[in-house]
């Protein structure tokens, strides 16, 4: 019984996140790309608007906005 709550509950989350997000006009998208050199780029989009844009190289993580890679690996919002 507690199995089926809980499935419900999911479900009924599923179908009304959607509309609540739609009615306040709020869009989300993720962008993942694999480059040649191994490297994977992402960038977190919220509204059409860059919010996070990342690298991750194999021996860590750089942010994208900076030229040059740091010392130490760092993240930053795009503002």
């Amino acid at each position: 019984m507690r199995r089926l709550l809980c499935l419900l509950l999911c479900l009924l989350m599923l179908l009304v996140w959607p509309g609540v997000a739609s009615a306040a006009d709020f869009k989300i998208n993720i962008g993942i790309s694999r480059q040649d050199d191994g490297t994977t780029c992402g960038e977190l989009f919220v509204n059409d608007r860059v919010v996070w844009r990342i690298a991750v190289l194999a021996d860590g993580a750089k942010p994208v906005t900076r030229g040059a890679a740091g010392l130490l690996p760092g993240l930053r919002p795009i503002l």
